[in-house]
């Protein structure tokens, strides 16, 4: 009988291996269907980009009072505010939209008028800085109120919880949320504006601001065990009043509107216009570089 030769040999062996290594492998079967595109993704939208931003001038309305002032009229930091309206200029809002309630419309159009007519100096309030500066360099007319406040019965209810009680709950969280807004509130100080800004806007940091709301005055019970949940509501209230104006300077897909608002609105208000069919959320942070 001959021998096969070695070389054959391995070649019976390991052909039938090969030619399974070698034929295509299935692919696994979706766990999940992706839905059908029916709100019409690439359709052109109106687009509304957020910038969250601490207060220039703190008017000491929030729980945290701030220890630290940044001298926004300073000749450095005027600088730095012409530098934050150049990069968002790049995004050319159509309109500009800011944190002043809807029922003051009047007061900022005349407010803004003077500023754009000569007969008025800037504050240090964002509105003026940011807002108005931007406006005039675009040449819009107008600037939008776009603030609503809270349910007027929430709101009463609110501040009359007893402090003392509320001061008793949670009080490791709220010592741990006082060291974010210490640092918070330290660290303007050391950053610039466009530098500060970013991180204010980076999604880590709108997401543990909004932890706040689930603790502290959130967990006063009363007489129903819900007296701090239905109080927190007050906020949620707002923030979806607040949307509800904004849709209304978003009616056309050409629009691109920019809000200037206080970063805690931010967590509510992006969730709210990410799941929104009918506009395009733009992430600020992709404008905020010094130009």
């Amino acid at each position: 009988m001959s021998r096969i030769p070695k070389r054959l040999l391995w070649l019976c062996l390991l052909g039938p291996l090969l030619a399974c290594a070698s034929a295509p492998v299935p692919k696994p079967e979706a766990s999940e269907e992706s839905p059908p595109d029916f709100f019409g993704a690439k359709e052109p939208k109106p687009r509304l980009m957020m910038l969250g931003t601490f207060h220039f001038k703190d008017a000491g309305l929030d729980e945290y009072k701030p220890q630290h002032r940044l001298e926004v009229l300073s000749p450095e930091r005027q600088r730095e505010v012409e530098a934050l309206v150049e990069a968002l200029a790049k995004f050319q809002p159509t309109r500009i939209a800011v944190e002043v309630n809807v029922p003051h419309q009047d007061k900022l159009d005349a407010q803004y008028q003077d500023y754009v007519a000569g007969r008025a100096e800037l504050t240090a309030n964002e509105v003026d800085q940011v807002g108005f500066r931007l406006a005039k360099k675009l040449g819009h007319p107008k600037v939008y109120a776009i603030d609503s406040a809270p349910h007027q019965v929430l709101d009463q209810l609110y501040y009359a919880v007893d402090e003392k009680q509320v001061a008793a709950l949670d009080p490791k969280w709220q010592a741990r949320f006082n060291q974010l807004y210490t640092h918070d509130d330290e660290l303007k100080t050391r950053q610039s504006l466009i530098d500060h800004l970013r991180y204010v806007n980076s999604p880590e940091r709108i997401r543990q601001g909004h932890g706040a709301y689930s603790i502290a005055h959130f967990k006063v019970d009363g007489e129903d065990g819900y007296l701090g949940v239905d109080l927190r509501t007050a906020w949620y209230n707002r923030n979806l009043r607040i949307f509800r104006n904004l849709q209304r300077l978003m009616s056309a897909p050409e629009e691109r509107v920019l809000l200037i608002i206080g970063a805690g609105h931010l967590p509510i208000l992006q969730f709210v216009a990410e799941t929104s069919p009918e506009y395009e959320l733009v992430d600020v942070r992709d404008y905020l570089r010094a130009p």
